[in-house]
């Protein structure tokens, strides 16, 4: 129930993005962090708003063609500086949630972690993130080192 759900709330928020298509096709927005030692650097950030902000990045050619990993960062829409506790469900307000075939992940979110926020007003949100996540079959992964930039909702 937990994973239709959440591929339900997905779907609203892709379905919900900005149809400005030079905010999806800029270089200047990325998701990078690193997985036991693995670098991952996503560009052409999309950002969404629908309840929650969601800063999605994947490995492939875009939305359509997401590749084999994918991130996305939850967090509310009324944004202040500062670090939040990622937490593991939908009452939380901040939620990073990880996909990815290679690694056997299946849109898993992360039971642990924090989100900061450095910068959360003008053209861009800011911040840096660490996640915890445990797929289906308990294999944990820690996702560090995470640092992203994406196009604001203003």
């Amino acid at each position: 129930m937990k994973k239709i759900l959440s591929i339900a709330v997905v779907l609203f928020t892709l379905l919900s993005c900005s149809s400005d298509d030079s905010k999806s096709s800029s270089q200047e927005t990325y998701i990078r962090f690193s997985i036991n030692g693995t670098n991952y650097e996503f560009n052409d950030i999309i950002t969404a708003e629908s309840g929650l902000i969601t800063i999605n990045g994947n490995n492939g050619a875009g939305l359509t063609n997401p590749g084999d990993t994918q991130l996305e960062l939850w967090i509310p829409t009324v944004l202040e500086n500062g670090t939040f506790a990622v937490n593991d469900g939908f009452d939380s307000e901040y939620l990073v949630s990880f996909t990815s075939e290679a690694l056997n992940f299946d849109f898993d979110f992360a039971e642990s972690g924090s989100i900061t926020l450095t910068q959360t007003t003008g053209d861009y949100i800011k911040g840096t993130f660490t996640a915890t996540v445990t797929n289906a079959d308990n294999t944990t992964i820690t996702i560090n080192n995470g640092e992203f930039k994406a196009y604001s909702m203003e």
